[in-house]
């Protein structure tokens, strides 16, 4: 078993005030000269609301196309003390498209892409470890499947949307974050409870939507080349440009790897290598003075080598991931185009949408000594047509402001699942009606309140529903807010229809139900410059899907079920951002969680306990950075299983960790910048799932260039 020697007292060491005392003295004498210092910015928020944005965004440079990119927060953004502070938050809602968080009675946390750069996360799923209510589990490398999972709900309980088209499969019901890179996220939200009043199917645990970056401003080529440990290499180059008529950005990324072996005990020692490589684009265009349109696409494609439980190896009796010669082979292919028509001087809204979410997924299963070789493929297509309208009016003699927005959609998905033993076909469709209304009195309170309809033509029609408020008390620093809803997950496809050697379908499965709430404070102290929100949250979930593993022939299958009774999560998270110094910011975060199922056992890889720290430094006028991030996972329950005859099945308990990244950067001219970054930096030996090794200590380094052109009279050239 993993051991963690090192794991309770680095942190502790490493946020200790000794530690820090000597880097707060060193950024008060760089402070005193630094030219540009860090803020905690006014957070915006899209995916937590309905409405459409209320004016179209400007596109004067490629600076401004990002507000939320200015800070390093990766915390909830904070009510407004000063009318200045709210001028802020107005601007930059109006540009960015979104709503002030603090405007919102929705849990919400933004990383942004600023944030990504520093810590050089080069996958959105390390991004959004232990961030509050935020669970992370992978198996094995990057490349490997890697479920994100909110508030104790399952990871195909956490809808994934990437500029506004829905990214998870039909076939599993959820996304898989390793097909995420991040050299284009202009900024992830990551929105907590459930929102199927917002979204439909799969917005149980929450929301994760993704903004990438937008062209815009004098042309702009990027490029970055970075290499290190495992034999990796990587590398990314982007190109934006445009004005208010026009507009583009086009970005490729690339990451291959040796990788290591990820089964811990394996015979061969062989490395379980992987290559990854993205392609994403977008355009838009004014076609009239009120009239805009914006296209989307982006293709990932992958290669990844497995390791199987084969049941080769064992550990105490149960069996552990054994050297084969599996590997899978996946794409992801999302387009989507908008159409936006502003009226009445933008307070009437009309958006149309259009969207396709096409995936394949290609497993060829070779594990050595146990049985022949067999390929199993899926495919997934699915398309979403939608028209959304939002009327913004003003009662004055009540002091009251209102935005009222109607939403239609239709949505199509299908599946085909071929296996040795043939080729299942099915196809869904769903069609969805939404409403919601927010309102703010006396700039004060703010309240939501929204209700969705769905009609499905293979089961059983729902009704969801969501509000919030939040009360802004600027005078006491002070925020209260709250938020309630239900959410629910229809079965996934293979759920339904799948075949698979070792899994057998069940068609008769009814859809998961959830409804939660949660209530909390949020403090500003230090005229803004610390902000400490505290938030409780409880879940019910009824009609859970659980996978039941029974025997099949000589071998075992897993069969899916719904569970009687209801399963139960509660916590508290705490989410907290500090500016210590105009150039020193520190963000911390803390999840409590108490998840259950039907039977009152605890759900599997969901931690009791997660935390995290990020420390960013800036010096020598700006040029240079530092950045220490601190990730701890506590103890959490997993499943194992035996091997035949009797094919037993059991829960086990996997150790805490923690994991620990340095990451700096210097720019040597306006134009290069070096950069490196050393992950798990005190080795830990730990486990995410029971059987599947993780990497150790690993190093990495590379330069980033950056070229912005402009046209100075009639001559061209670079700045």
């Amino acid at each position: 078993m993993p051991t963690h020697s090192v794991r309770s007292a680095s942190l502790a060491h490493l946020l200790s005030p000794v530690s820090i005392i000597p880097l707060l003295a060193a950024g008060m004498s760089a402070s005193a000269k630094a030219q540009t210092t860090l803020e905690l910015p006014g957070i915006v928020v899209e995916g937590a609301t309905l409405e459409a944005p209320r004016s179209a965004p400007k596109r004067k440079s490629a600076a401004t196309t990002s507000p939320a990119s200015n800070g390093v927060s990766q915390q909830e953004g904070p009510a407004e003390v000063a009318e200045e502070g709210a001028a802020k938050s107005e601007a930059a809602s109006n540009q960015a498209g979104g709503i002030p968080a603090a405007h919102l009675g929705t849990a919400v946390t933004v990383v942004t892409g600023e944030d990504l750069q520093r810590q050089q996360i080069r996958h959105a799923a390390d991004a959004l470890r232990s961030l509050p209510g935020v669970s992370v589990n992978r198996s094995g490398s990057p490349a490997h499947l890697t479920a994100v999972r909110i508030r104790g709900a399952e990871h195909n309980h956490t809808l994934v949307l990437i500029d506004g088209i829905e990214a998870n499969t039909g076939s599993n019901g959820a996304f898989d974050f390793s097909d995420l890179m991040t050299e284009d996220i202009e900024r992830i939200e990551v929105i907590r409870g459930p929102q199927s009043a917002l979204y439909g199917s799969n917005a149980i645990g929450g929301v994760i939507n993704i903004v990438t970056k937008r062209g815009g401003g004098p042309l702009s080529v990027t490029a970055r080349a970075e290499g290190g440990s495992f034999g990796t290499k990587g590398g990314a180059a982007r190109i934006s440009g445009g004005n208010e008529r026009f507009w583009g950005a086009a970005t490729v990324q690339h990451q291959r790897s040796n990788g290591f072996n990820i089964a811990p005990e394996g015979a061969w020692g062989e490395e379980d290598g992987y290559r990854i490589t993205s392609l994403s684009a977008n355009a838009g265009a004014m076609l009239a003075e009120n009239v805009r349109l914006d296209l989307n696409i982006r293709h990932s494609d992958k290669r990844v080598q497995n390791d199987d439980q084969t049941g080769a190896n064992l550990r105490n009796g149960w069996v552990i991931a054994s050297d084969s010669l599996s590997h899978t082979k996946a794409s992801v292919l999302l387009m989507g185009a908008n159409l936006r028509w502003d009226m009445l001087g933008g307070d009437l809204t009309h958006l149309f949408t259009a969207s396709r979410n096409s995936s394949n997924w290609n497993d060829f299963y070779f594990g050595a000594g146990f049985g022949p070789p067999s390929v199993t493929d899926t495919n997934d297509d699915a398309y979403r047509l939608a028209y959304r309208t939002s009327y913004r009016f003003s009662t004055p003699a009540i002091g009251m402001r209102h935005a009222i927005t109607g939403l239609v959609d239709y949505g199509q998905e299908s599946l085909e699942n071929e296996t040795d033993q043939g080729l299942v076909e099915a196809k869904r469709s769903q069609t969805g009606f939404a409403t919601e209304w927010r309102g703010e009195l006396f700039e004060r309170i703010y309240l939501s309140a929204g209700v969705r309809y769905d009609e499905n033509d293979a089961f059983e029609n729902f009704t969801t529903w969501r509000t919030g408020i939040s009360v802004p008390i600027p005078e006491m620093g002070v925020r209260p807010h709250a938020s309630a809803g239900t959410g629910v997950r229809l079965p996934t496809m293979i759920e339904q229809f799948g075949f698979f050697p070792t899994f057998t379908p069940n068609p008769n499965l009814k859809a998961e139900k959830s409804e939660g709430w949660d209530a909390g404070v949020e403090f500003t102290f230090l005229k803004g410059k610390a902000i400490v929100d505290v938030t409780y949250f409880r879940m019910d979930l009824t009609d859970q899907i659980q996978t039941q593993f029974i025997p099949c022939g000589s071998n075992f299958c897993s069969h899916p079920i719904n569970l009687a009774g209801e399963s139960k999560r509660q916590g508290i998270e705490v989410d907290a951002r500090f500016q210590l110094l105009p150039n020193v910011s520190l963000g911390l975060a803390y999840t409590y969680l108490d998840a259950t199922d039907s039977s009152g056992a605890p759900e599997l890889r969901r931690p009791r306990h997660a935390a995290r720290g990020d420390i960013v430094y800036q010096f020598d006028d700006g040029r240079g950075e530092l950045s220490l991030a601190a990730i701890y996972n506590g103890r959490m329950d997993d499943v194992v299983f035996g091997w035949a005859p009797d094919f037993a099945n059991g829960v086990t308990t996997l150790d805490e960790y923690w994991l620990v990244t340095a990451a700096a950067s210097y720019k040597l001219n306006p134009t290069l910048e070096i950069y490196g970054r050393v992950e798990n930096l005190f080795n830990e030996d730990y486990e995410e799932i029971f059987g599947y090794q993780t990497a150790g200590i690993a190093a990495y380094a590379g330069l980033r260039w950056t070229f912005d052109y402009e046209r100075p009279g009639n001559g061209l050239s670079m700045k």
